[in-house]
């Protein structure tokens, strides 16, 4: 959501700043054109002997009145387009230092997260070791008891054919 409110102010940004652009371009060449009206008027002598009278000094300084607030409203066109541009900075500034807190809390979080792995991860093999260690030592008395029994089975079987030649000699006596 943030990305598409970012790329819609850039564009619409992009947009004024042609808007503006624009009107300064037409500024320009109106008040060029009000400077080819001064040059006519300076260039007017309809006064004897080619000398210039008072209405010809008046329409070149009402020209240049005209000319000087056109250069006024150049001013403050570029004067409003220096500060959208540096609102718009101010703006995009703003945004990318708000991005950067973002990606700064969810380093953090990952930080964070990979030592509480870290953590399980050594719990986990220490829980593996000790079921390693009780598997084994299941397993070596399983086999000791296996073995007693394997012995006390021989033991048995042979004290039973000991039982019976005695039994066999006892009845042959």
């Amino acid at each position: 959501m943030k990305k598409i409110a970012f790329l819609f102010i850039a564009l619409l940004t992009f947009v004024v700043k042609g808007i503006a652009q624009d009107r300064l371009k037409t500024l320009t060449e109106e008040r060029q054109v009000l400077y080819s009206k001064y040059k006519e008027s300076e260039s007017q002598s309809s006064g004897i002997f080619g000398n210039r009278t008072k209405d010809d000094m008046q329409s070149s300084i009402e020209a240049l009145k005209e000319i000087m607030a056109k250069d006024n409203e150049i001013l403050d066109e570029l004067n409003n387009l220096s500060e959208k541009s540096k609102s718009d900075f101010t703006e995009q500034y703003n945004d990318l230092i708000q991005q950067n807190n973002e990606l700064r809390e969810k380093n953090r979080e990952l930080s964070e997260l990979s030592e509480r792995h870290k953590g399980w991860s050594k719990e986990n093999h220490t829980i593996l070791e000790s079921v390693e260690e009780e598997k084994t030592f299941t397993l070596s008395i399983s086999a000791v008891v296996a073995f007693l029994l394997i012995v006390y089975v021989i033991k048995f079987y042979a004290l039973k054919s000991k039982y019976n030649e005695l039994k066999k000699q006892q009845r042959l006596e």
